[in-house]
C-alpha cells in the first residue's frame, strides 16, 4: 500500500529543471503552507515546509511558468528518504512524488483585486510572455 496526499502551497525557491540519468527531467521543490495557531491571545501564522519531487512534461511546465512564490497543489504518493545529514547522524525526510498538479487561483486579501490575479500571478503571466489561460497548454 501507497500513502497518498495533496499539498497545497507556495513555492519556496525558484525551480530548477534538472535531468536523471536516463534524460527524464525532474524538479525537487520546497512548498511552504502556512496555518494559524494561537500564542497566547493572539493568532499566527506558522509555516509548514514540505519536500516535492515531480517529473516529467508536469516539471517542464513548472520549470517554464512557476517561480518563487507561485501558489501550486500537488498530488500524488508519499515516500520516506534516508539520508546523512552534515553531522554524521542518519536522518529520514518524508517527500511528496508528484503524479499531478494544478496552479492554484489566487487574490489579494485587500479586496481590491477581484480576477484572482495577484501580483506574484501577474508576474508568472509575464514570464509566460502574457500568454492567456487559452494559450497555455496545460
Amino acid at each position: 500500500m501507497s500513502a497518498y496526499a495533496v499539498i497545497t502551497g507556495r513555492l519556496g525557491v525558484e525551480p530548477e529543471l534538472r535531468f536523471t540519468n536516463s534524460g527524464t527531467p525532474v524538479i525537487n521543490l520546497s512548498i511552504a503552507n502556512n496555518r494559524s495557531v494561537k500564542v497566547g491571545d493572539k493568532r499566527e501564522s506558522v509555516a509548514d515546509w514540505f519536500k516535492v519531487t515531480i517529473f516529467g512534461r508536469d516539471a517542464e511546465i513548472i520549470n517554464q511558468y512557476a517561480k518563487k512564490g507561485s501558489a501550486l497543489a500537488f498530488n500524488g504518493r508519499l515516500q520516506n528518504e534516508k539520508y546523512v545529514d552534515r553531522d554524521g547522524n542518519q536522518r529520514t525526510s518524508t517527500i511528496l512524488v508528484a503524479s499531478s498538479f494544478e496552479f492554484v487561483p489566487t487574490a489579494k486579501r485587500d479586496g481590491g483585486n477581484t480576477d484572482g490575479v495577484t501580483e506574484n500571478d501577474a508576474g508568472v503571466e509575464a514570464a509566460a510572455g502574457n500568454e492567456t489561460d487559452d494559450d497555455i497548454p496545460f
